[in-house]
């Protein structure tokens, strides 16, 4: 995207549950106003991550994504691999917000620069019109969609840009000497990427940095705005307590719940459990932290259970299965927003973790608090917040395959 202020993202067709942005670059940049086809005098066949003498091996990855954070690895795959592509147009390659290739196994090649009608479908984290769209609003993104057909047996390259950020993706897989199906649906794929590339500081989190968090039983929620959740990874990255900032999260989530229960209340695994809930957060909201988070921390179990039941074969109702069941349908997304593989562990090893009998100070957790061993100093507003939250993440990861997306609400 130009440093130019537009209106780019704005919602079209706005519905219920999913809508899409229009990102597109509005301001037209000199050069090719359509696409255009050139004559390739080799087939690209990816990137070589080896190195290697004539007659040797090498390895190639025909099909990759990598960003700006991958900084000069990053650098070198764009600058060689979109020369020639870039070379018989009039921009310059600093120019360009985007850049599609789309080869042909006959060498024959269509290029789109900075003309594309760019949509990202996503799943808005709030009810949302018409109108600018911020991070804040999105809770995940399902497809990223170019407005070209790409067909299953051409190759493709795509760059794109999102501020000063850039990703790129390709697949020549179909024009290799042994073709390589594609099988896979593109616009999904690159919705990965350009999630990747949007949210780039929450899958940049280390090991060592996830593990700090949940040994403060934090997470980034999708329950929690933008800012907060880099403020979070901020601190952790800073060797700062999370807890510090907790009295802003509280006021957020008290700013925010009403609308979370409003929500709640219209997705199925939740109903048989929605009285529990209005009476959890009716005594958050007055401060009773004791009563709201003895219920929360029992009930999350009964909304896992009750998803269970709809969505899984296995009839062993354990709680390691109950978490595999209501992360399962995201799990297939390595760049989803809701980080279902992080959140696996955070159920496992935070919210049902076991606990030492004999501890003096035994923190909240599902067996913790069913169990009757849980400390009462440790029912606390912080414990209440992170059950809302925990609440809230399972409003959008419990889903399966026969849900009609367009016709549930935020």
């Amino acid at each position: 995207m130009t440093s130019k202020p537009t209106s780019e993202k704005d919602f079209e067709d706005a519905i219920e549950w999913v809508g899409k942005i229009d990102i597109s670059n509005i301001s037209i940049i000199y050069g090719n106003k359509m696409p255009f086809d050139i004559s390739l005098e080799q087939l690209p066949a990816g990137y070589a991550f080896t190195s290697a003498r004539s007659g040797e091996c090498v390895e190639v990855r025909y099909r990759d994504f990598t960003s700006t954070e991958d900084g000069q690895q990053f650098i070198q795959r764009v600058e060689s691999s979109t020369y020639n592509f870039l070379q018989p147009s009039l921009i310059n390659p600093s120019q360009v917000d985007h850049l599609l290739a789309v080869c042909r196994s006959d060498k024959s090649a269509t290029v789109y620069v900075n003309e594309l009608e760019l949509q990202a479908l996503v799943r808005p984290a709030r009810s949302v019109e018409a109108g600018p769209v911020t991070k804040d609003d999105i809770a995940d993104v399902e497809s990223f969609e170019l407005g070209v057909h790409i067909p299953d047996d051409a190759g493709f390259l795509f760059l794109f840009s999102i501020h000063w950020r850039k990703g790129l993706f390709f697949d020549f897989g179909p024009i290799l000497p042994d073709p390589q199906p594609r099988q896979y649906d593109v616009a999904a794929l690159l919705g990965q990427a350009y999630s990747h590339v949007l949210f780039q500081e929450r899958f940049s989190i280390t090991d060592d940095e996830w593990n700090a968090l949940f040994a403060e039983q934090w997470f980034p929620f999708v329950g929690l705005r933008n800012k907060t959740i880099d403020k979070l990874i901020s601190y952790i990255r800073s060797g700062w307590k999370c807890d510090e900032i907790l009295g802003e999260i509280v006021l957020e989530v008290k700013s925010r719940v009403p609308k979370m229960l409003e929500s709640w209340r219209k997705h199925p695994p939740f109903l048989q459990h929605i009285e529990i809930l209005e009476r959890a957060i009716e005594r958050f909201l007055d401060d009773d932290t004791i009563s709201c988070t003895s219920l929360l921390f029992n009930r999350i179990e009964g909304i896992l259970r009750t998803n269970h039941l709809s969505v899984s074969t296995v009839s062993m109702r354990k709680q390691k299965n109950l978490v595999e069941s209501a992360v399962k349908a995201k799990m297939k997304n390595e760049k989803c927003l809701l980080l279902p593989h992080r959140f696996n562990s955070y159920l496992n090893n935070i919210y049902f973790a076991d606990f030492k009998p004999d501890a003096q100070n035994i923190t909240i957790s599902r067996n913790s608090v069913g169990h009757g061993v849980a400390s009462v100093s440790e029912f606390n507003i912080k414990s209440s917040v992170i059950g809302i939250l925990i609440v809230h993440q399972l409003f959008y990861l419990l889903e399966n395959d026969s849900t009609d997306l367009t016709k549930r609400h935020p």
